[in-house]
């Protein structure tokens, strides 16, 4: 982004601008430190949106002119990409007014790592949004669970148009050693942002993988855009085309996508467990009514809080089987025929089951 060109209208602007400046770097910075928080909630706490529209504000009272392509919204086609581009401006301003120096030897990753992480908490935040938080059976299940060829695209819904999806130790380790890979130190998924944008009348879907080191001292994204034509394409064939036109050869976000794919189908069948919790929807029906007074209070409240479902149920069903070696039979997601001479089709989730469960609890116990 240009530097404004119109002379500063005192030394009051010019202060309101370096303090912006600042402080938006900061809501950058504590956002991409890490947490026990899912990202969207911390970014929320470091009150990250109202540090965009300050910064965004002072730069345009500065030009004399409205930076709509800085704007944060809602709507439907304004997509990661626009979205993205806006933070790295705002970023890389901030850096120059800030720290001179520093943004004199500034690096493209070093603008975007940053900036991409802000951007997806930033407009997971003006969307509607949900975090979703899969139990650890849930994970133990689709890791042993294949998406059949005949699920179709059309069926790769989401609850809501931002989704933050948290990872736990089994979901990660499925799809780290191919995402990471290129890496010289080790990352682990600790979760993923799905954003959908309607584009030129087909979908498109940005996940956006938040990669932790071991020490928590990091984070760092990894994004991939898919787009959607044919609603009744082959979901697992149309993901696995992707990794054709992926730029990296090493790296893979194929495992990535086909996990969010498997939640989100659980999430539809007929036995899926869910609980709803949508914590923020009475609080923020406050702050429309409420004064000034309490507005601040009610606002503080709703920082500490966030949307979520947990979905899976809360401990794995066992079966008994023949006399065999402990192991997965894998579940699967695929289509079943149904209705008036099986003219209907309805999506099917067939649990992973471990064989000989109680065998593997006896070696277990005698090798103790």
């Amino acid at each position: 982004m240009k530097p404004p060109t119109h002379h500063l209208s005192g030394v009051r602007l010019e202060r309101e601008i370096e303090r912006c400046a600042r402080d938006f770097l900061v809501a950058v910075r504590d956002t991409r430190a890490t947490s026990r928080e899912p990202p969207p909630v911390r970014a929320a706490n470091m009150r990250l949106v109202p540090a965009w529209n300050a910064w965004l504000g002072v730069l345009e009272a500065w030009g004399g002119e409205r930076l709509d392509h800085l704007r944060l919204s809602a709507r439907g086609d304004r997509g990661m990409s626009a979205v993205l581009d806006a933070a790295v401006d705002l970023f890389v301003e901030a850096i120059r007014i800030n720290n001179p120096p520093f943004h004199a030897s500034l690096t493209t990753g070093e603008a975007q790592r940053p900036a991409m992480l802000a951007a997806s908490a930033a407009l997971y935040q003006v969307r509607p949004h949900v975090v979703i938080e899969p139990t650890a059976a849930l994970q133990t299940w689709l890791a042993q669970t294949d998406i059949g060829n005949d699920v179709p695209v059309s069926l790769f819904q989401l609850p809501m148009p931002a989704v933050y999806l948290r990872f736990g130790p089994e979901m990660a380790r499925v799809v780290d050693p191919s995402l990471w890979i290129d890496l010289d130190r080790p990352f682990t998924t600790s979760g993923v942002y799905i954003f959908e944008t309607l584009v030129n009348g087909h979908r498109d879907l940005v996940f956006v993988a938040v990669g932790v080191t071991p020490d928590h001292e990091q984070e760092l994204p990894h994004l991939l855009q898919v787009s959607f034509t044919d609603m009744n394409d082959s979901l697992i064939e149309h993901v696995g085309r992707v990794k054709h036109t992926l730029p990296n050869a090493k790296s893979s976000a194929i495992p990535l996508v086909q996990m969010c794919a498997k939640v989100l189908l659980y999430m539809q069948t007929a036995g899926a467990v869910r609980i709803d919790e949508l914590r923020q929807h009475d609080i923020t029906s406050q702050l429309s009514r409420a004064g000034k007074g309490k507005r601040s209070k009610l606002e503080r409240r709703l920082a500490s809080r966030y949307n979520r479902i947990i979905v899976g149920p809360s401990e794995l069903v066992q079966i008994d089987a023949s006399e065999v070696a402990p192991h997965w039979r894998r579940g699967h997601l695929r289509m079943q025929a149904h209705g008036p001479k099986f003219s209907l089709r309805k999506l099917l989730f067939i649990a992973p089951t471990l064989v000989r469960a109680d065998k593997l609890h006896a070696n277990e116990t005698d090798n103790h």
